[in-house]
């Protein structure tokens, strides 16, 4: 069996599929029309109906990643599914950036474990398969879990702007602290180098000398339901980048 394009990435219990228009009644469900979901994951980005989801999705499907600035992914656990989602969004092949976005479903699922492993897929992209030099997140104060998976995965704390948004449901001003990380405190940081080791099979670390292996199949449940694509899943216009496939 040729594996799917849209799958990019695999770890020990975490695989990454890029989302498609197919995906639009799942994420209504358990994104968009989630006030507690979406307050941790982006307190301001909204749709009303499943249709404003589809059409989100569908323009990005006719787009490459390069072109639209933005690569979303579902996570997909080995036994539990779909548990959350992760994007590399804001992308500019000028300044060679990605801003990180993640979130996960159900509080159940919530365990630092999966954030550490989806953030370090996502960095091992990032950095080694797309070759770009600056990765952040933005996180609101009041999500001390994600404070803790961004540090932990090499993430430096830069500043914090204080009630920078407005949550119309809440009513309330929001922190907002803004993390990064550039390739040079990537490369340099051991906790990545022990964590990658044990959560992707290698060290991130160091510069990828051959293409990622085609991901293990039996680790991803209902692999039937994902549908192809044709646009190319790395941020890259250049054909230096191959997509990741068997």
């Amino acid at each position: 069996m040729t594996l799917n394009p849209l799958i990019l990435h695999q770890g020990c219990s975490l695989t990454l599929k890029r989302t498609t228009p197919d995906d639009a009644d799942f994420l209504f469900e358990k994104m968009y029309s989630c006030y507690e979901f979406m307050r941790l994951f982006r307190l301001n980005d909204t749709a009303k109906t499943v249709e404003e989801v589809r059409e989100k999705l569908i323009t990005r499907s006719r787009l490459t990643p390069a072109e639209s600035g933005y690569l979303e992914c579902l996570m997909i656990h080995k036994h539990h599914g779909i548990i959350g989602i992760i994007a590399a969004a804001d992308y500019s092949a000028l300044h060679k950036r990605a801003e990180l976005l993640i979130g996960i479903f159900e509080e159940k699922y919530r365990s630092i474990f999966y954030g550490i492993e989806s953030c370090i897929l996502m960095g091992d992209l990032i950095f080694n398969a797309y070759h770009l030099h600056r990765f952040y997140a933005y996180s609101y104060g009041y999500n001390h879990p994600a404070h803790t998976v961004l540090t932990k995965t090499g993430f430096q704390l830069e500043g914090i702007m204080k009630e920078h948004l407005y949550d119309p449901v809440s009513q309330q001003y929001v922190d907002l602290h803004i993390y990064g990380m550039n390739e040079t405190q990537m490369r340099q940081n051991p906790r990545i180098s022990r964590l990658s080791k044990r959560l992707v099979g290698r060290d991130i670390t160091q510069p990828l000398t051959a293409p990622l292996p085609p991901p293990d199949e039996s680790k991803i449940p209902g692999l039937g339901r994902i549908s192809p694509s044709e646009n190319q899943p790395y941020f890259a216009k250049s054909g230096t980048l191959k997509r990741i496939s068997s």
